[in-house]
């Protein structure tokens, strides 16, 4: 008897702990403590960052990211994903001047590495009303990214000739091209968490 009602109690931790995620709810203020017959079971809930809009400049203040937990919280106007912060940047800059606006705040444009990774991007511009934002990616002899991590994920959507158009970016409809650096679109920053 003992033992079932352990494990209801551990499922209920667990369903709240999903519950809290997809509802994306304030950060859980402390540990559930239910009491069952004179016994004190407690579940652990971890923290939930609260979510941040996208549009906008970032905050100068509250850059850095406190772990909680063993992750991490993102700065205000910030999107985690796996190991970075994420910053969509409405405003049309051509594609060095948004590598330049990142780097002046600790980041780079962002790198590719699976098709997890460019959906990620995707929906971060898609849900900031734009269709298109400047990435890392730019050829130089070859293909690279700005972050010097490899080039081995391709997701062309479309490809233009790389003697005119040699910075990449983002399509909502379709998987990512190349056009003119001098193009004005908006661009997406990330910080890893070790920068954040």
């Amino acid at each position: 008897m003992k033992v079932l009602l352990l494990l209801t109690v551990l499922l209920s931790g667990v369903l709240a702990i999903t519950a809290a995620a997809v509802e994306a709810v304030k950060p859980a203020e402390a540990p559930v403590e239910p009491q069952m017959e004179n016994q004190v079971v407690e579940v652990e809930v971890e923290a939930v960052p609260e979510a941040v809009p996208l549009e906008g400049e970032p905050q100068p203040a509250g850059e850095v990211a406190a772990p909680v937990q063993g992750r991490f919280i993102c700065p205000s106007g910030w999107v985690g994903y796996k190991d970075g912060c994420y910053l969509f940047v409405s405003s049309g800059r051509t594609w060095n001047s948004a590598a330049d606006y990142c780097k002046s705040l600790g980041a780079s444009l962002p790198s590719v590495s699976n098709v997890f990774d460019y959906s990620f991007l995707q929906d971060l511009t898609m849900r900031s009303g734009q269709t298109v934002s400047w990435i890392g990616g730019f050829y130089f002899q070859t293909w690279r990214w700005l972050d010097q991590s490899p080039f081995s994920y391709s997701n062309w959507g479309t490809v233009n000739t790389v003697s005119r158009y040699q910075c990449m970016y983002v399509q909502t409809r379709a998987g990512w091209s190349n056009h003119s650096c001098g193009n004005g679109w908006p661009f997406i920053c990330v910080k890893k968490t070790g920068n954040c």
